[in-house]
């Protein structure tokens, strides 16, 4: 269900490579004036590499918001015009390495949807074959290939903490369990 409030002045206080943000002063349904801040972000899409054999590819890179290393999908941002399925592709090649003979969507889903609007897009990669790897210059990356036990065992001790991430590792692990 979609509801729309009246946008009564919108101010763009920044406009980036990645996001935007915007401060819209509105009126909700109910006639409360209020305000909301926006990151606008283009979409990004997030790969699940599963190798034959069933191992999963993650890539350890350090997340500067948070000040650490995380282990994630290989993911990026949704070039202009690049339809989802392309930036995952590419995302595949850059950060891990692989081309998916099979790519598949399982998941669509809002990143933080009490500030930006941001949509992810979340495929399976299968059947993989080694391609050119060619990430982002300023991107520190470390493949890390783990077994499903592993996956498991990483989720129950929360070494896996991003969100996006934890949904495309569990969507794996139930289509085994179901």
């Amino acid at each position: 269900m979609k509801i729309t409030h009246t946008v009564n002045h919108r101010r763009e206080i920044y406009r980036g490579k990645i996001v935007n943000l915007v401060v819209d002063e509105i009126t909700t349904n109910q006639g409360i004036k209020t305000i909301r801040e926006v990151f606008q972000h283009p979409g990004g899409a997030a790969v699940v590499p599963v190798l034959p054999g069933g191992d999963v590819l993650l890539v350890r890179q350090f997340r500067y918001p948070m000040q650490e290393y995380l282990l994630e999908l290989p993911a990026g941002k949704i070039d202009a015009g690049e339809p989802p399925e392309a930036a995952a592709a590419r995302e595949l090649a850059e950060e891990v390495g692989y081309k998916a003979g099979r790519l598949s969507k399982i998941a669509e889903c809002y990143s933080t949807p009490g500030f930006c609007d941001e949509r992810l897009h979340i495929y399976l990669a299968e059947d993989l074959t080694p391609a050119e790897a060619g990430g982002d210059e300023d991107e520190e990356l470390e493949v890390v290939r783990l077994t499903r036990s592993e996956l498991r065992e990483y989720l129950r001790r929360e070494k896996i903490r991003d969100a996006k991430t934890i949904i495309g590792i569990q969507y794996l692990l139930l289509q085994n369990t179901v």
